[in-house]
C-alpha cells in the first residue's frame, strides 16, 4: 500500500538526438492582428538574436537566435492568430533534433522548459535553447524537439547525444507512487483503502509524473492510502 504524501517534482525526460547543422526554427506570433514586416524580414536577410522582423498588434516579433531568415509564412498586413508562425530561420550554428516517442510525449506536457545536452565522444552538459520547429508530415509516431547549441559548440554534423528535456517542476504537491495508479496524464484511478477495511476506486486528477512519483491534483488528501497496485491490478 502507498500513502498520499507531499513532495515536489521535477520531471525529466531522457532522449537520444542527432546534432544537424543549420536547423530552421519558426518564428511565431505573440498575439492576434495584422502583421507588418520590418526591412530585416526580406528571405536570406541575416539576423541576430533579438532582431525585429516584424510587428504584429503592435507587438514586437523577434528572431530568438541569430540566423539567415529562410521562409515568409505570412504576407505584409495579413491578420493571423496567436502563435501562427510567420517566418522560418535557419540557424548560424548547430542544433540537435530530438524525436519524442509516443510513449513519452504525455511528459511534455505544455512542451519543454530546458534542456541539457550530452555529445557522444564531446561535450556534456551543454545549455540548449529550446524554439520551435515545424512539423515532420510523415512522422506519425514521434514528435520533434528542437533545440540550438551555442555558436562555439565544439560539435560536428551527424554526432548523437542524450539530451534532458526539462519538463516542469512542481513543489509541495500530493504524490503517489506511479504504480499505484492507472493512467498517466489527465486522470487516472486508485484503490483507496479505507478505516473500515474497505476498498473504493476513486477518479483522482492527474498532474507532473518524475517517472517515479506523480502529482494527484483531486480526489484524494494527504495521508489517504490507497493499494500498492491500481483497481483491476492488485
Amino acid at each position: 500500500m502507498a500513502q498520499v504524501e507531499r513532495r515536489s517534482l521535477t520531471s525529466t525526460v531522457v532522449l537520444s538526438g542527432t546534432i544537424v547543422p543549420n536547423p530552421e526554427f519558426l518564428v511565431e506570433a505573440p498575439a492576434a492582428g495584422q502583421v507588418a514586416y520590418t526591412d530585416r524580414s526580406a528571405v536570406g536577410s541575416s539576423v541576430d538574436a533579438g532582431d525585429e522582423i516584424a510587428r504584429v498588434d503592435g507587438q514586437s516579433v523577434v528572431s530568438p537566435a541569430p540566423g539567415a531568415i529562410a521562409e515568409m509564412r505570412a504576407a505584409d498586413a495579413t491578420k493571423v492568430v496567436p502563435r501562427i508562425p510567420i517566418a522560418v530561420v535557419a540557424y548560424r550554428g548547430f542544433g540537435v533534433v530530438v524525436d519524442v516517442p509516443v510513449s513519452e510525449q504525455y511528459r511534455l506536457y505544455e512542451g519543454a522548459v530546458t534542456a541539457t545536452v550530452n555529445v557522444t565522444g564531446g561535450p556534456s552538459g551543454v545549455v540548449c535553447q529550446l524554439v520551435p520547429t515545424a512539423p515532420v508530415p510523415y512522422a506519425k509516431e514521434a514528435v520533434g524537439v528542437l533545440c540550438l547549441l551555442p555558436l562555439d559548440a565544439a560539435v560536428a554534423s551527424g554526432l548523437e547525444t542524450k539530451v534532458g528535456l526539462n519538463t516542469g517542476s512542481r513543489a509541495d504537491v500530493l504524490t503517489l507512487p506511479l504504480q499505484a495508479v492507472s493512467g498517466r496524464s489527465g486522470q487516472g484511478r486508485v484503490s483507496r483503502l479505507n478505516p473500515d477495511g474497505s476498498r473504493e476506486t476513486i477518479t483522482v486528477g492527474l498532474g507532473l509524473t518524475d517517472g517515479v512519483y506523480i502529482e494527484i491534483v483531486s480526489g484524494l488528501e494527504a495521508g489517504d492510502t490507497v493499494a500498492g497496485l491500481p483497481p483491476g491490478v492488485g
